[in-house]
């Protein structure tokens, strides 16, 4: 049990490196065959330049590379790769010098036709000094328009058909051109990505569409960049001191999600974890099945039932939702919520539709109220706020808004994950606009994508990879979802969430270990019995926070997360460091630590009570390496 990359990750595979490029003040890393990072004197101008390969579903393609060339100086630096994704050869060129300039090419040859829905360069605009910013928009026919980076997150593209856009950054002036194709911009927040997206081929053209055998297709993008930036570039502090705010609402309630893919669990596992919502996704079908095994459940751990119900597109929708309100009755189950929604609006459709034929979402709330007079009505949706966004429920007629998120639609490497927490703040901003004055609530909030609305189903994962919209992540069983859980909970901060979901009990998004159809290192060679996940213990503690009094706190910086609670037995916190670096956080006072890291993981996966029995420390200060949590108690 002593693979550390098992214990943080849950897989061997290792991640690309990043490499640094640097001309005078211009900088940037590049990782496999992607820049990240762009930044001039330190400030980030450009998050990512890639040429992304996606099939018919909108997976990405890997690549390899066949052949690098570098060349680099004090004051200017040359790459050129070539990488061939299947029949396709990708060439490209990335150029940088100490005046500012920075050029990127890409050549795309296919030696047979080859079908896509997008292949070419997507660069990626960061939020921080963006988000609300003004813009200024070139088109190909030489007209000019002006617009602005939206603040609250735009369903729809906030530029379109541009050659170029000029823009400030803290100060420093930004222009960034586009050649060989026509480029359009979207809201990259919607799928919690913490980034504005500018790609070619604008979405209204067909798609799939070929590449044809024979011909190659050439894009460039020029970046020039001038000026000093208002700001001094954020800089790594010391030794952060945690100082705890006053009240700021409270914590939100954590729910268990349950479906057709779930085990049932022990007794002693419910009574541990104690979760304050079972939310059940259910269909008329799998309702007998699931609601018994959440009577079951109920014995051992009282919890609210939240059912989440998805209709069939053949079924009558009135008909549909008394057979599973008779399914709740039988069992006994009083159902405290409902959010219900028709089977084609588990997929996303642009903003102006077309939309599904059949009910839409809003008209199944009187059959909802009707079946379950005395549950809560829920709007919204049971993918992603992406959907939710283009599909905004009345203003009236519900009383909560729900939607969940997964961090890699796009992009599944562990910066790109991390980065999403980010993006999660902005999601949770613009979801508490939509839902105004009523109830918000976020259902299963996970790495992993749970169903994908923008294809036939998400990516098969039996090698334990780290890509993009698979619903089995590696990363789900080792400190790195420990971590992000942290801070997915307190990205709530200041939103009014009332609850969400962090995990399951078993399967793809489950926190305890059963055998399943891919591999699980350390866990399936351990040979024992009520095995749990690292995610299982933030899990348990932040269940015992739900509802509890919440403390706010400022930007400890350095990548750390926190969320803190007062509660009868004093002051509760829970942080994650979630930077890249080691950090040592300073207490307002002196604490009962439990550190979750490599050396205390193979104690913790076997003992679901690890956080009762455990040695603690008193200290007045925590050293977090990356991905460690810490569980703190102190005096109020």
């Amino acid at each position: 049990m002593e693979n550390r990359q098992f214990a943080y990750f849950g897989t061997d595979e290792q991640p690309p490196a990043g490499r640094l490029f640097s001309a005078g003040p211009l900088s940037l890393v590049l990782s496999d065959g992607a820049v990240r990072r762009l930044c001039w004197h330190g400030i980030e101008i450009v998050r990512g330049i890639s040429c992304p390969i996606r099939d018919e579903n909108w997976a990405t393609h890997s690549s390899t590379r066949v052949d690098e060339r570098v060349t680099q100086s004090p004051d200017a630096f040359e790459i050129s790769q070539t990488r061939l994704v299947g029949d396709l050869r990708v060439t490209l060129h990335f150029q940088g010098k100490a005046d500012g300039s920075f050029r990127a090419t890409a050549e795309l040859y296919a030696s047979q036709d080859f079908l896509t829905n997008r292949a070419g360069f997507t660069l990626l605009h960061p939020l921080r000094g963006v988000a609300g910013t003004p813009m200024q928009v070139l088109h190909p026919n030489g007209a000019t328009s002006s617009c602005q980076f939206p603040s609250l997150i735009s369903p729809e593209q906030p530029a379109a058909d541009m050659a170029a856009l000029r823009q400030t950054v803290d100060g420093i002036a930004v222009e960034i051109a586009f050649r060989g194709e026509v480029f359009e911009m979207e809201d990259q927040r919607n799928w919690s990505d913490a980034s504005f997206k500018t790609y070619c081929r604008p979405l209204a053209l067909p798609r799939p569409y070929r590449l044809r055998a024979g011909e190659t297709q050439c894009q460039e993008i020029h970046i020039a960049l001038q000026g000093a930036p208002t700001h001094a570039a954020e800089q790594t502090r010391a030794t952060p001191v945690l100082e705890l705010g006053a009240a700021a609402g409270t914590v939100p309630q954590l729910a268990i999600a349950i479906d057709a893919g779930s085990a049932p669990v022990s007794d002693e596992i419910a009574r541990l974890l104690n979760p304050k919502i079972l939310q059940l996704r259910v269909t008329p079908e799998t309702a007998t099945a699931i609601c018994g095994r959440a009577s079951a459940i109920l014995a051992a751990a009282p919890a609210e039932i939240e059912l989440e119900i998805v209709i069939p597109a053949a079924d009558d929708p009135q008909t549909a939702l008394a057979r599973v309100a008779d399914e709740c009755k039988m069992t006994s189950l009083k159902v405290a919520r409902v959010l219900a929604l028709p089977e084609p609006y588990l997929l996303s459709y642009q903003p102006g539709g077309p939309w599904p034929p059949g009910p839409a979402p809003q008209d199944l709330w009187p059959h909802v109220r009707k079946s379950f007079p005395q549950a809560g009505i829920g709007g919204g949706v049971l993918t992603y706020f992406t959907e939710l966004n283009r599909c905004r429920p009345p203003a009236t007629g519900c009383d909560y808004i729900a939607h969940g998120s997964t961090a890699i639609t796009h992009a599944a490497d562990d910066g790109s994950v991390i980065e999403s927490l980010e993006g999660l703040g902005h999601v949770l901003r613009s979801g508490r606009a939509i839902a105004q004055d009523r109830d918000y609530r976020l259902g299963l909030v996970a790495i992993g994508m749970r169903t994908n609305p923008y294809g036939a189903g998400v990516m098969e994962n039996s090698r334990q990879n780290r890509i993009a919209m698979a619903g089995a992540d590696p990363r789900q069983r080792g400190l790195f979802a420990a971590a992000w859980a942290v801070g997915a909970v307190a990205a709530t901060q200041g939103h009014k969430v009332s609850s969400m979901a962090l995990s399951a009990f078993t399967g793809a998004f489950g926190i305890v270990h059963r055998r399943e159809p891919w591999a699980q290192p350390l866990y399936d060679e351990a040979d024992g019995a009520g095995l749990v996940y690292p995610l299982f213990h933030v899990v348990r503690f932040l269940s015992g926070l739900g509802g509890a009094e919440r403390l706010a706190f400022p930007d400890l910086g350095n990548g750390i997360a926190c969320v803190a609670a007062k509660t009868v037995s004093g002051v509760r916190l829970v942080l994650a460091n979630l930077g890249s670096g080691q950090s040592q956080v300073r207490l307002p006072r002196a604490a009962e630590v439990r550190l979750l890291d490599g050396k205390s993981f193979s104690a913790a996966i076997r003992d679901p009570q690890w956080l009762d029995t455990s040695h603690a420390d008193q200290a007045s200060e925590v050293t977090l390496g990356p991905l460690d949590v810490a569980f703190l108690a102190m005096s109020a």
